[in-house]
């Protein structure tokens, strides 16, 4: 069964709040990581894995928010409703 108008544009602007939800969680994640660092400092000969390892981070965080968030916000209702609608529509009338 193809997605309705409705229901791409619900998934539509549930992956848009995921993302942002993502975005902000991964500037989060990354802050703590930054601040660690600022106050332990980086040696020189760190400062590529440092890098690398902020970079774990950020992607790491907005992956799993993001992807927690696309589901609960997008996927589970369009789901939810399309059963609702055949357990309805299947139902004997009075």
């Amino acid at each position: 069964m193809h997605p309705t108008r409705r229901e791409k544009q619900w998934i539509a602007a549930a992956g848009l709040a995921a993302c942002l939800l993502g975005i902000f969680v991964g500037y989060l994640a990354l802050q703590s990581e930054l601040e660690a660092q600022f106050h332990g400092g980086v040696l020189d000969e760190d400062r590529a894995w440092v890098f690398w390892h902020n970079v774990r981070v950020t992607v790491v965080a907005f992956a799993i928010v993001a992807s927690v968030a696309f589901a609960v916000l997008g996927l589970v209702p369009v789901l939810s409703c399309r059963l609702l609608r055949r357990a309805r529509s299947s139902r004997p009338g009075p």
